[in-house]
């Protein structure tokens, strides 16, 4: 928990020991955060970093906590936008019965809440609302159609639960007296783009410069690759941070079990060797085993508050434990695919139709119990929600058919896929007691390189042309000129027996919570089928046939742990 607080009312007794950090109360106001300050009736919080502190009113060894409260006291409920960097804030004016709560411009730091009466309870932590706001652990069939449908990304906004929302990226919670706001101070831009490709590669690299700069006084380690997005930034710290050590993962017998496909082409481990030669870092690659994969699962969805990734969420959570064993702070290449087109659905032929990463929906429904499969239409939900989605993302007639498709989907991505990856790296990494920092998800970087037209972004006709150009004095053509592959998962057919081990376990459990949704024996005959590791994924690039399995799992230790109430 990294803060809690609550709007009008006092919680302050009855949660008394929850906490890891004081709790300060102002009236009915009460907020509890490590750095939180107070100054007569105000209270207020900044959790993350704070990349613009010297340009805010305020001393030099004034917290970022101080900043938020004096920006506030000079731009009232509109001070988030005057802050920038990927950092929540919270003011709590007692006085004039206000509150505001901010969340970054890009949705690296997650916020919820829940109203519950007359009062607003948030904090960063979905079950932490659950245990110290007392908000019932209720799910109603959006939540399930969420679950099932969507899952493990959301709609932005949504959780799962039918009395929490999330706080979506570059928006403001405003109350006052009891009246309650989600206002935009921040979104992305459509605007025309005039530089030639020169400029643009240009100024593309001194985006990126800035980016890298903005973090290295933070003496980071880096989680390296070998692909475009680790590397390059890798490059660009080297000689900006004394002893650079960078940290690949790679699983037990790996070499044996690595089979490529159209997804993940080749093995990282000798663009691993190659990247931390050229930069001259001090690297260390941690491999795990199987059966720490599976075994920490349930941990996962403890860390999210949600079910996740599986194995893909696990294997991040235990290379973070390693890292956090010799750094405090790491650079993830996060959010770079996003930026500049790296995903295979950006070089896609033909309209727009679904969420290109989130397939299967014959799957998912067909392991439903077949009640509820008729209840919840999984179909037209996720059409619906796509649909709508695309509606508001849609850029408009003034530009080519193709460059509106891209645009669209771009933005999309932003909102849908994109979120799931960033919750994933703050909370496995959080977990650690390791601060990710994602520098391609800069808003400034966002926002130029959104506005570029695709044929630029795609320059040489390979995905991330742009990004490959702006970099390419630093990095050998070998590095440079790699084809995209995801993060690192295990093709281990050890691990896809251990989580049908525990699949077939689960359905032999007569009191487990997931058989109140989905068909025991469908689970069974899942669980005792081929179960490629390297079919095509039904979510992302990364997700097949073990890790639904592993989903599956996942979601029913959610709703035991949290005891999820299904109301239909």
């Amino acid at each position: 928990m990294n803060f809690f607080g609550v709007y009008h009312s006092d919680y302050s007794r009855s949660n008394s020991g929850i906490f890891d950090a004081p709790c300060i109360t102002v009236g009915r106001m009460m907020l509890c955060a490590r750095g939180a300050y107070s100054r007569g009736s105000l209270l207020a919080l900044s959790w993350g970093r704070l990349r613009n502190r010297r340009a805010l009113a305020g001393g030099e060894r004034d917290s970022d906590a101080e900043r938020a409260l004096l920006a506030y006291e000079r731009w009232g409920e509109d001070y988030p936008r005057h802050l920038e960097g990927p950092v929540v804030s919270c003011v709590m004016d007692a006085g004039n019965d206000i509150l505001v709560l901010s969340r970054d411009r890009m949705g690296e730091k997650p916020v919820f809440y829940a109203r519950q009466g007359d009062s607003l309870a948030f904090s960063d932590h979905p079950d932490v609302l659950l245990k110290a706001a007392k908000v019932e652990p209720s799910m109603d069939a959006d939540g399930l159609r969420e679950l099932f449908g969507l899952g493990p990304a959301r709609t932005p906004g949504r959780t799962p639960y039918k009395n929490m929302q999330a706080l979506e990226p570059g928006t403001a919670l405003v109350v006052r007296g009891g009246r309650v706001e989600v206002r935009k101070y921040w979104r992305i831009e459509d605007v025309p783009h005039h530089e030639e490709a020169a400029a643009t590669i240009r100024y593309t690299r001194e985006l990126l410069e800035q980016c890298a700069a903005d973090v290295a006084p933070l003496n980071p380690a880096v989680m390296l690759s070998g692909g475009l997005d680790s590397t390059a930034l890798t490059a660009l710290l080297k000689d900006r941070v004394g002893t650079l050590r960078s940290f690949s993962v790679d699983y037990q017998d790996n070499a044996r079990d690595f089979r490529a496909n159209a997804f993940r082409p080749e093995m990282d481990a000798p663009y691993v060797l190659a990247a931390a030669r050229a930069c001259g870092t001090q690297h260390r690659t941690v491999t795990l085993a199987q059966q720490e994969l599976a075994a920490g699962l349930d941990r996962a969805v403890s860390l999210r508050g949600f079910p996740g990734m599986a194995d893909i969420d696990t294997s991040l959570m235990l290379f973070a434990e390693q890292i956090a064993r010799f750094d405090g702070s790491v650079v993830s290449g996060e959010c770079g695919d996003e930026v500049f087109g790296g995903y295979p659905w950006f070089k896609g032929n033909g309209p727009l139709e679904d969420f290109p990463w989130s397939g299967s929906l014959a799957l998912r429904e067909s392991l439903l119990l077949p009640e509820l499969c008729e209840a919840l239409r999984l179909r037209e939900y996720v059409a619906d929600v796509f649909s709508t989605r695309k509606a508001m993302a849609d850029p408009g007639g003034e530009y080519d058919p193709e460059a509106r498709r891209l645009r669209t989907l771009q933005r999309l991505c932003f909102e849908f896929f994109m979120p799931n990856l960033q919750e994933r790296a703050q909370r496995m990494c959080d977990g650690a007691g390791l601060a990710v920092l994602t520098p391609l998800c800069d808003e400034r970087l966002v926002q130029y390189v959104y506005n570029v037209p695709w044929e630029m972004k795609f320059m040489g006709g390979q995905e991330k042309g742009l990004f490959r150009e702006a970099v390419a004095d630093l990095l050998p053509d070998k590095l440079l000129r790699r084809t995209k592959s995801p993060y690192p998962k295990t093709c281990s057919p050890e691990y896809s027996g251990i989580v049908r081990r525990m699949a077939l376990k689960l359905a032999g459990d007569g009191d487990a919570p997931i058989f109140s949704l989905i068909d025991r024996s469908k689970l069974k005959k899942l669980a005792q089928s081929a179960l490629d590791p390297v079919d095509t994924p039904w979510f992302g690039q990364l997700m097949a046939g073990p890790q639904l399995l592993g989903y599956l799992w996942q979601v029913n230790s959610w709703l035991r742990e949290r005891n999820v109430n299904i109301v239909l």
